[in-house]
This record gives C-alpha cells, sequence and structure tokens, in this order.
C-alpha cells in the first residue's frame, strides 16, 4: 500500500479556513485488483463559538469499467458522473465540502460554548472474492442538538454480471411472513432487542455475506431507538438453506 502525502495550507483571511485535501491511497488485493482512493477534508471557523468540519473519501475502482456497476457503486455516495476517475471524484469531493463549509448567513444561531459541527463520511472495501465485491459506506454528523448521527450501508456487488445483489437474488421469499420470526430468533442482543420500534423485523438490502452466513445491518431508529446503535443480525446459511435460491447457491459457493 502506498499513502500519498497529506497537503495542509492555511488562508490567512477572517474565516480561519484550514484546508487539508486531497489524500488519497492505493492498494492492490491479492489477485492484483486495484482500488484506489480519494479524501477531501476541511474546517472553518464561522463564529467565537463554531467550527465547521467536513471529511469525505470514496475509493477509486481503475479496473472496473462497467458504467451501470459504477453507477451503483457510487449512487450510496450521492455522486452520479459520466466517468469515474480520480480528478472527477476528486472534484465532487471538493464540490460538497465547499456546500458543507458554507455558513448561513441568515443563521442567527450561535453555541453558548464552542461547539464543532462535522459531516464525515467514507467508503471501505469488505471483501473482494469469488466475483462478489462488498462495500460498506458509513458517515457521522452533528449540527446541534442533543446528539449526532451515524449509519453504515453494506452492498455486494457481482462483478461478474455488474449488478447489485438485493435481497430478492438470495431468497426465494424475502417477503415471507416467517422472516420476522426468523430474525427475532437471532436477535442476540437483549439490550438492543428491548428497544425494538416496530413489530415486524424484515428482511432489508442492508447486509454483506460470505460463504456462511449473511448479516443484516439495521440502523438507528430503523428498527430500535437511537440508544441501541446499529444492530446486527447474523443468519447462518445452514439453517435457513429452505429459503435460499438455488441459483445463488451456486453460484456464490454457498456451504
Amino acid at each position: 500500500m502506498s499513502i500519498g502525502i497529506l497537503l495542509i495550507s492555511c488562508s490567512k483571511n477572517d474565516n480561519k479556513l484550514m484546508s487539508r485535501s486531497s489524500e488519497s491511497d492505493s492498494l492492490k488485493t491479492k489477485n492484483e485488483f486495484v482500488i484506489d482512493s480519494v479524501r477531501v477534508q476541511d474546517s472553518m471557523q464561522v463564529g467565537k463559538t463554531l467550527t465547521l468540519s467536513f471529511s469525505k473519501q470514496v475509493l477509486v475502482f481503475p479496473d472496473i469499467k462497467n458504467k451501470t456497476l459504477l453507477d451503483s457503486i457510487y449512487k450510496p455516495a450521492n455522486i452520479s458522473a459520466e466517468e469515474y476517475s480520480k480528478p472527477v471524484l476528486t472534484a465532487f469531493l471538493e464540490k460538497y465540502k465547499t456546500e458543507s463549509l458554507k455558513k448561513d448567513e441568515s443563521q442567527e444561531y450561535t453555541p453558548e460554548s464552542k461547539q464543532t459541527w462535522d459531516e464525515e463520511s467514507a467508503m471501505k472495501m469488505v471483501s473482494n472474492q469469488d466475483n462478489v465485491l462488498t462495500l460498506k459506506y458509513f458517515g457521522s454528523g452533528y449540527s446541534g442538538g442533543a446528539h449526532g448521527y451515524y449509519f453504515e450501508s453494506y452492498k455486494a456487488f457481482d462483478l461478474k454480471n455488474n449488478k447489485v445483489i438485493s435481497q430478492a437474488d438470495i431468497f426465494k421469499n424475502p417477503a415471507d411472513t416467517n422472516w420476522d420470526k426468523i430474525l427475532k430468533n437471532h436477535f442476540d442482543e437483549p439490550e438492543q432487542k428491548e428497544m425494538l420500534l416496530v413489530d415486524k423485523i424484515q428482511l432489508n438490502n442492508n447486509f454483506f455475506f460470505d460463504q456462511n452466513k449473511i448479516t443484516f445491518v439495521y440502523n438507528q431508529y430503523e428498527i430500535t431507538a437511537y440508544a441501541a446503535g446499529v444492530v446486527y443480525i447474523t443468519l447462518n446459511f445452514e439453517d435457513i438453506k429452505d429459503q435460499l435460491k438455488p441459483e445463488f447457491v451456486s453460484q456464490f459457493k454457498i456451504r
């Protein structure tokens, strides 16, 4: 892995803008699948007690050429372009940085004590095996109030057929009413379970899997209260093999 040098520059304007962009790094997986990365991060003091902070990072995939697949990869990052080279992605991140650090002149609120309002997001490769690329999209932020927010989103991509893998590609009947019972039986965190906000838990398309199991991820407020945090419910394929599509089992070598 090679890590690019992080450049830091400081302007002398009244806003005391402290710029640190852009950082990039790249790596090669064992099968020579090349991955690169671009990050833009800045902070700006907009008042005596308020600082705005921004950080956004995305991965770059020079080996992936299919436009439809690339569109799907960058959609969760709110990026849509004709092509997804490092310069293009950097331009998008710079645009989002400018929008995030723009002070709303009509806003009269000033914190009594020092606060930093931040917006952060990033992408990470979870795995790349048997033509399945799994990515994690995650982020956090705070803009005043009692607490901030945090999210995790996972997407599995079929590199052979250039598509996102959905629950409909895995299960014979994702709408089966029995899923509620199955998911609750595998909800192994009692404290989180006590904070359920829904009567029934349904399958969602926020998941990651390997040859043995699949884990569904539910963000704050999705099925539980904020205090419960992110919920992970893991199902062993062996326990639900009758629910799996034969073509899914065959293609991805499910055990």
